[in-house]
């Protein structure tokens, strides 16, 4: 098998986003138990500070300029790479010296205010500069894989397990693996030449989504017209003063932002994908899928396995979703309908502060060194909390630079979605913390793959707290829903998903083109068979397909699929109280990425690999149904 060098740029950017695949249930806004709701400063920060990486723009510049200076010293190591000394100095000037240091910084800087405003010019202009500075320095460590490889592999096992290499073993494996074969120097020359222009799909989709594309308007109940941004519609369809007619008619309207642009979204998709799957064929590999399981070091079967149980647990999922429309009295149930409890527990909306609190208080199981870690993270100044309009949708965490906490953005409004969200991406926090203090600058950084399994086990702790705190049946009933809505959504609806992203690689592999129709086509396809006949949706829904951003991720979503299954048994194992249970799983967090991602969940007491995993996460969907079902039919 081939690949790339080990070296691209130091500074790989890992975005990590939440995906909401429900509305937030019924909310009451004003005069609740907070007072009303509102957006001013508390005890929590909520604004970036950038100028913690960097205070001005010729701040960041000398940094740049500094590093592609330091670009040149590789050149130092061409035709040296044959005795352990030497390729221990030219690995920790690629990957650990202040150079790799600086680059975190510069694309941290960048990327974060990208974030802010995909469109401001100052920002863009960096990230160019970044991906001139990639392009360089893959061209000038191109030679370096090509030594080493040329050693004979008795002289390189040799070599890498000299006691320089200690604690490295993982990180190095390929060069010491009989069927791994790189790029040659030309060959990376080229795919850096290649490069040029990659990625731009999903930053065209993020200037359209974000800030070009206009939203559809709408006229209130009121008579006055309004712009029908994400917030509007999910104030409309999420509470209960609207008519169950003019919430069709939202859910109907925000479905249009996409049809006219159907054509324009899938050109985008179909570039991304075929650039993915070149990448792939550069490296070696058979198919997209292939590529992408090997970055993380996981077996595709992985894949198959979750789509059989996805499958699997389909009857239970439309069970719920036929006993939610029975809750609600309907003959028939739309896609915004998913948004209205069937309970009758007023959830008001939720000030910043309170829910911080509160999602403390949830994670206190975990034990106070946990809850430590958090805290400090949340009271930095890396943490951007509410949404403006030109702020990147969703929510994420990253921790590119080791020498700083976390920085997370949010887009916070009080919904419960909202406060389950803080616990997620603060599970992506808590765990590169604890990466980050406990291994080495190799392993600090853990894959996405098990980035997940530390989110979704918060948010199923959360919504374990909000249960056994219920103080009646009908807020009881009312969490439930909404911890179903969540396994339901990052399990069932990221499989679609996921099934979807599987068509749109195999029809470019195929060598065909991706359809605007024919994508609509396989989208009603996977929407029939998961949700049955107990959703209908509407002809617009065709082209929902457009509005998912993860599509830009190559092969990415079946990930919180995967992770929410083995979060469950995590969950599960703590909140019963079973004996090292937290212990084990703070364990798994503090490794980081120093094993394959099986070895490190089973030290967590999960295994990937066994149909049993899956099916007791489908146990417990289903557990979580039957109490639905009693607590429905007692109303």
């Amino acid at each position: 098998m081939k690949r790339n060098s080990l070296k691209g740029i130091a500074a790989t950017l890992v975005l990590i986003l939440s995906v909401t695949a429900c509305a937030a249930p019924a909310v009451r806004v004003e005069d609740d138990e907070y007072g009303s709701y509102s957006e001013a400063p508390g005890k929590y920060p909520t604004e970036w500070n950038l100028e913690k990486i960097y205070a001005s723009e010729e701040d960041w510049q000398a940094d740049y300029n500094k590093v592609m200076g330091m670009l040149e010293n590789y050149d130092k190591f061409r035709g040296k790479l044959d005795n352990a000394k030497t390729i221990r100095e030219y690995f920790d000037f690629a990957y650990f010296t202040d150079m790799s240091k600086t680059q975190q910084k510069l694309m941290m800087y960048a990327s974060l205010g990208n974030s802010l405003d995909a469109t401001d010019p100052y920002f863009k202009n960096l990230l160019a500069k970044l991906d001139t500075m990639t392009r360089e320095e893959t061209q000038r460590c191109a030679f370096a894989d090509e030594e080493i490889y040329a050693l004979p592999l008795e002289e390189r096992k040799k070599i890498f397990s000299d006691p320089l290499f200690e604690g490295d073993e993982y990180w190095l494996r390929n060069y010491v693996d009989p069927e791994y074969e790189p790029l040659t120097e030309d060959e990376t020359l080229l795919a850096s030449t290649l490069s040029m222009g990659m990625g731009y799909g999903e930053q065209i989709y993020d200037i359209l989504d974000q800030v070009e594309l206009p939203y559809p308007t709408i006229v209130m109940p009121g008579g006055k017209e309004e712009e029908l941004t994400d917030e509007l519609y999910s104030e409309i369809i999420s509470n209960p003063k609207y008519s169950d007619e003019f919430r069709a008619e939202a859910n109907e309207t925000m479905l249009t932002r996409y049809e006219g642009f159907a054509n324009t979204f899938a050109a985008l998709l179909e570039e991304n994908c075929s650039q993915a799957y070149a990448t792939a064929l550069i490296d070696g590999f058979d198919t997209t899928m292939d590529e992408a399981f090997d970055d993380y070091d996981l077996d595709t079967g992985v894949f198959d396995m979750l789509v059989e149980s996805a499958h699997k647990g389909i009857p239970d999922y439309q069970r719920y979703l036929r006993l939610h429309a029975q809750g609600l009295g309907l003959d028939e149930q739309y896609p915004y309908n998913l948004g209205s409890s069937v309970s009758d527990y007023e959830f008001y909306r939720v000030p910043y502060d309170a829910a911080v609190d509160e999602v403390i208080d949830a994670l206190g199981i975990l034990g106070d060194d946990y809850v430590d870690h958090f805290t400090k993270i949340i009271s930095s100044e890396q943490i951007d909390v509410y949404p403006t309009n030109t702020k990147a949708t969703g929510a994420f965490e990253n921790k590119l630079s080791l020498e700083y906490y976390p920085w997370v953005l949010f887009n916070y409004s009080g919904y419960p979605d909202d406060v389950s969200t803080i616990a997620h991406e603060m599970g992506h926090a808590v765990y590169d913390q604890y990466s980050t203090e406990n291994q080495p600058a190799a392993y600090a950084n853990p894959t996405i793959f098990t980035q997940e399994v530390a989110s979704t086990a918060n948010e199923l702790l959360y919504y374990n707290y909000k249960l056994e705190n219920s103080k009646d049946d009908e807020e009881r009933l009312f969490y439930l829903e909404n911890a179903i809505n969540m396994f339901a959504g990052t399990f069932f609806t990221q499989m679609m998903y996921s099934e979807f992203e599987d068509y749109m690689y195999k029809v470019v592999e195929s060598g065909q083109s991706l359809d605007a129709e024919d994508l609509g086509d396989k989208w009603m396809e996977l929407l029939s068979e998961y949700r049955g006949d107990a959703v209908i949706s509407f002809p617009q829904s065709r082209y929902q397909w457009a509005s998912i951003p993860h599509f830009y991720y190559v092969y990415y979503v079946y990930q919180y699929s995967a992770d929410v299954a083995y979060a469950a048994s995590i969950a599960n194992r703590i909140t019963s109280g079973e004996e090292g249970a937290v212990d084990e799983y703070l364990s798994f967090l503090k490794l980081g990425g120093s094993m394959p991602p099986v070895e490190l969940l089973s030290k967590a007491g999960v295994d990937p690999l066994s149909d049993t995993t899956y099916d007791e996460a489908l146990d417990y969907f289903r557990t979580l149904v039957d109490e639905y079902e009693e607590l429905v039919n007692k109303k």
